[in-house]
């Protein structure tokens, strides 16, 4: 992208992680997320025009920060440990997010979200469609959890845009904190990536699938041959194996989520074990067809 607009603009096309001087300079944000400057004086009305058609303009009000959110930005995407913004700050967690599409009215999401966090909420985005909320624990231990579920929920009603969350671990300052976000940004992309469906996301379902991105390729015939035909003509045995797996092996459970006769599934757990050897019914057998069946289908 940057590239073909430097051929067009030159000199008068910048790039930067943090728009800034919006004086001079006319902002864009990529769909990945890369932010390019145009001066003013270079853009026309019909240049302004064409630009939004495949880049998301980007106004200064909406990348406005507090002081707080300015601290943890610049500890999280520039590694910069200054000063911490209070005398003591509580252990705490990321919870990453990513929206659907570009969410503009970020402040009044933010109104939202404070009925369901403490009252300390920070926010730091990353882009126009995905950030963190940086969740204190409560000073006050209760055994309720954030219902992530009721802000998807709300976020669909109210804002018309979805969400998808990664509930991460909880940590305290470090010198290695951004290291250990960056990381989970990663396991949140892998997790959205594979489960494309799901709305939550945490480190559990993120694993198998940072354990099979580089698995090396000369295992993979031997697997797929200890499959057989189940790849070309039974695929559906080994998606319904799959989600039994995932449902912790409950029959009536899984039966229920993929809408079929438990007895037609049991037939299918049966035939998945005598065609393979592999027991699914005890926890190492699960595990193994599982981590198969993903390397397999990628």
């Amino acid at each position: 992208m940057y590239n073909q607009l430097k051929k067009i603009y030159k000199d008068a096309l910048i790039q930067s992680s943090s728009p800034h001087s919006f004086s001079h300079y006319l902002w864009f944000a990529s769909s990945d997320n890369e932010y390019f400057g145009i001066e003013k004086d270079s853009l026309t009305t019909k240049d302004i025009l064409l630009l939004e058609t495949f880049l998301q303009k980007v106004e200064e009000h909406q990348l406005s920060m507090s002081e707080k959110e300015q601290w943890w930005h610049e500890l999280l995407f520039n590694r910069a440990l200054q000063k911490t913004p209070s005398t003591q700050l509580r252990p705490f967690r990321f919870i990453h997010f990513e929206f659907s599409e570009p969410l503009l009215n970020k402040e009044e999401w933010k109104e939202a979200l404070i009925a369901f966090f403490d009252s300390d909420l920070v926010i730091v985005w990353k882009s126009f469609t995905g950030g963190v909320i940086v969740d204190f624990l409560p000073e006050v231990k209760t055994e309720e959890t954030v219902p992530l579920h009721d802000i998807i929920d709300i976020t669909a009603s109210d804002f018309y845009s979805n969400v998808k969350f990664y509930i991460g671990a909880y940590n305290d300052i470090e010198e290695n904190l951004s290291d250990f976000f960056h990381w989970e940004q990663k396991c949140f992309e892998l997790s959205l990536k594979a489960r494309k469906q799901a709305n939550i996301h945490t480190f559990q379902h993120a694993l198998p699938y940072m354990l099979t991105e580089n698995m090396d390729a000369e295992h993979l015939p031997y697997m797929t041959k200890m499959f057989g035909t189940m790849l070309d003509d039974e695929k559906e045995l080994l998606q319904s194996v799959k989600v039994y797996i995932e449902n912790n092996m409950n029959v009536s459970l899984t039966a229920k989520k993929l809408f079929m006769h438990r007895n037609s599934l049991q037939y299918r757990i049966d035939k998945f074990i005598e065609r393979t050897g592999i027991d699914i019914k005890n926890f190492q057998g699960a595990m193994a067809a599982y981590l198969a069946i993903i390397i397999i289908e990628k």
